[in-house]
């Protein structure tokens, strides 16, 4: 092969080169576009989009007080059935907590709750409890469509009204709630939408109302004071509320 051969052949190979080397740009642009059309779309999408069942977790560490229950307040979705379910494996926390420290079994809970809105709104609203299995050491009370809390009056000197009278009890209007127990003990609730839960400390301001002139108090309560919740949630710990399948009576001939 001739030294002019040999040059147009190397030429040809380095504009080869070139022309892949476009290629594989023109490729890897096209592949990093579609990587961020799907990690946004990743980021808005939610569960009900594609026809499926949100699952939204929520870990919470509750520090405090031993034998006294922290509020939780949250607000329900419209539209559709919410699931909530605050869970707790027995081991965690082992050698770390306020209990005991040389034992495996600390506490367990498992609590699932359906409702849907809350009291001020106008749609079908409710809160009810499924199941309510707690071992070892309560850790979970309180289960109110209506929060437990206070009401104060934003200005002691405005006007009165039924919303602002003071009273302790199942009286949010505003959101529901559940109470977890303290001592350096680890929760992880569920929900099929995406709802705000967080722990309250006593006297913590969660909700307000200016033109009704009041305002909503977290209140903490002690074990003692702990049932498992409003009168329509109020079953104790060892609760299961499926029901049993009937086994139809032997018939003998």
């Amino acid at each position: 092969m001739s030294t002019q051969e040999t040059g147009a052949l190397i030429k040809s190979v380095n504009n080869m080169t070139a022309t892949v080397a476009g290629k594989m740009g023109e490729i890897d642009k096209k592949v990093n576009a579609a990587k961020s059309s799907f990690n946004s779309w990743m980021d808005t999408t939610k569960a009900v989009n594609i026809n499926g069942e949100g699952r939204y977790v929520t870990e919470l560490e509750v520090d405090g007080d031993k034998d006294t229950f922290y509020p939780v307040y949250f607000r329900m979705e419209t539209g559709e059935e919410t699931k909530i379910e605050v869970y707790r494996h027995y081991t965690w926390n082992k050698g770390k907590n306020d209990f005991d420290t040389s034992s495996s079994h600390i506490a367990s809970a498992l609590v699932v709750l359906r409702g849907q809105s809350y009291s001020w709104d106008g749609d079908a609203n409710y809160l009810r409890t499924l199941v309510n299995v707690q071992r070892y050491r309560q850790t979970v009370a309180k289960v109110g469509f209506k929060g437990w809390c206070d009401v104060e009056k934003l200005d002691p000197n405005g006007p009165d009204s039924d919303y602002n009278s003071p009273d302790e009890g199942y009286i949010s209007r505003a959101h529901s709630c559940f109470m977890l127990r303290g001592g350096r003990l680890k929760y992880r609730i569920t929900s099929n939408s995406p709802l705000t839960f967080k722990v309250y400390q006593e006297g913590d301001e969660f909700y307000r109302h200016e033109a009704r002139n009041f305002r909503y108090i977290a209140k903490t309560v002690q074990l003692a004071d702990a049932e498992s919740g409003d009168a329509d949630n109020n079953h104790g710990t060892t609760y299961v509320g499926y029901n049993l399948p009937v086994v139809a009576p032997l018939e003998v001939s």
